[in-house]
């Protein structure tokens, strides 16, 4: 069989084949008849090589009377109404059209013979593609930046016949593009010290873009050496704030981040973090008398509570020692008590059950 239906050899349930034929009149169109009566015969096979053994056939007839209709713009390779680089001035286009054609285009809407611009199209009934659409080719021209770039198209059939006998379209299709402004990376990160207490520890990447299409609407991508081809695209993106989770070793990392938006614009930028991984519990570096009050001071920032009795207990059964930058702490002075005392980091580092980082007990002073 000579084609796949509607174009696609993809694996589906349901398939589509859009048919678009020319006139029956048509001096090359050596298949269909005025009046006549045509079938169209199609076979499926599934993923392992099995196929309907008869033909499934469509029956289709062309109507008497002549072609009486203008061509039909059916889809074009660029979407309708699509951004295009910032300073992009011009823009190859295809143009797909139900039947042989010869095709024009215009800054301004008007008539098919007072356009200026001729296209590339295909003249032969026998050039059509998988979907039955013929194509026309040409280069837009004269796009400018940060606005609406609005492109008119009109055709006329049949360009083997006679003019009396051709069909031109009577309004025109409108084709826009969009001048866009460069893309901006406002910021990237993680930047200094990213620190957990696992082995690996999970670095957030980040992104934030602006201007560009949409205000930098954009997909960002990630490498480390920033390489065309070593790109990883971020898991959270298109949108205006990216992200992407990765668990890293502790070391220096230095990651290039590529933003790009829908019309083309991109940026890269350069972000350099350190990793390291924290599994030591606080250590209390000092303690002493100040202004009537037992001080601590621990290593790093810390919870610390306290227990009279021994160093079993579990941390948040512990008693609350106040604390003003989480790495100086205070509580009574108090010479008729033993403390024994624990502190945790904000990673969760602490001392093993039944142990302290510290016991302590005030003694009174004797001048």
């Amino acid at each position: 069989m000579s084609f796949f239906f509607g174009g696609s050899s993809t694996l589906k349930y349901n398939h589509t084949q859009v048919m678009a034929l020319p006139g029956p009149n048509s001096e090359q169109n050596i298949t269909l008849k005025n009046d006549g009566k045509y079938e169209l015969y199609v076979r499926c096979q599934d993923a392992n090589g099995n196929y309907n053994k008869g033909n499934f056939v469509f029956r289709y007839c062309v109507e008497k009377g002549p072609d009486t209709t203008p061509p039909i713009i059916v889809t074009t390779n660029l979407l309708n109404g699509m951004p295009v680089g910032y300073n992009q001035t011009s823009a190859n286009l295809e143009v797909y059209i139900n039947e042989p054609a010869e095709c024009k285009w215009s800054h301004t809407d008007r008539e098919y013979d007072e356009m200026e611009e001729k296209m590339e199209c295909s003249s032969s009934i026998f050039e059509m593609n998988a979907q039955m659409l013929y194509k026309c080719t040409t280069t837009l021209t004269g796009i400018k930046n940060e606005q609406e770039n609005l492109f008119y198209f009109r055709c006329k059939d049949q360009p083997t016949k006679p003019e009396s006998d051709r069909i031109t379209n009577a309004e025109s299709y409108e084709f826009k593009l969009i001048g866009t402004r460069p893309l901006v990376i406002d910021k990237v990160g993680p930047n200094g010290t990213v620190k957990d207490s696992t082995e690996n520890v999970k670095v957030t990447l980040t992104a934030e873009t602006s201007a560009g299409y949409n205000e930098g609407q954009a997909t960002c991508y990630y490498s480390t050496t920033g390489d065309e081809g070593s790109y990883i695209m971020f898991y959270s993106t298109n949108s205006h704030t990216h992200s992407q989770d990765l668990y890293l070793p502790e070391g220096d990392y230095e990651y290039y981040i590529k933003c790009i938006d829908l019309g083309g614009n991109s940026d890269v930028k350069t972000t350099y973090f350190e990793v390291e991984s924290d599994s030591e519990p606080p250590v209390i570096t000092r303690t002493f008398y100040e202004e009537s009050y037992l001080k601590l001071i621990t290593d790093e920032e810390a919870q610390c509570v306290y227990d009279t009795v021994n160093c079993n207990y579990p941390f948040d059964d512990g008693n609350k020692i106040t604390s003003i930058d989480d790495t100086n702490h205070f509580m009574d002075w108090n010479t008729d008590t033993t403390l024994y005392i624990k502190c945790k980091d904000k990673y969760g580092n602490q001392p093993s059950p039944s142990e302290c980082n510290i016991v302590v007990r005030a003694i009174k002073s004797y001048n």
